[in-house]
């Protein structure tokens, strides 16, 4: 999915509804500055499954190790 792209100013006048449009649509934003993007907004769900899965990848490689 391409997330949608936002600039710092449309977050600073938009922040609820593209928080709600991340956590209840399961949107991803792209937050620009001057056309470079500076970070991304993703459900809570996305980043705990991919912390996750870093973290059982970290053991496995200390493990073959």
């Amino acid at each position: 999915m391409e997330p949608k792209t936002y600039s710092t100013i449309d977050l600073r006048k938009q922040m609820g509804e593209i928080l709600d449009r991340t956590r209840i649509a399961g949107e991803p934003a792209a937050i620009t500055r001057k056309g470079k993007t500076l970070a991304y907004l993703v459900p809570a769900e996305w980043f705990e499954q991919y912390t996750a899965q870093h973290s059982a990848d970290a053991d496995t490689e200390q493990n073959a190790a």
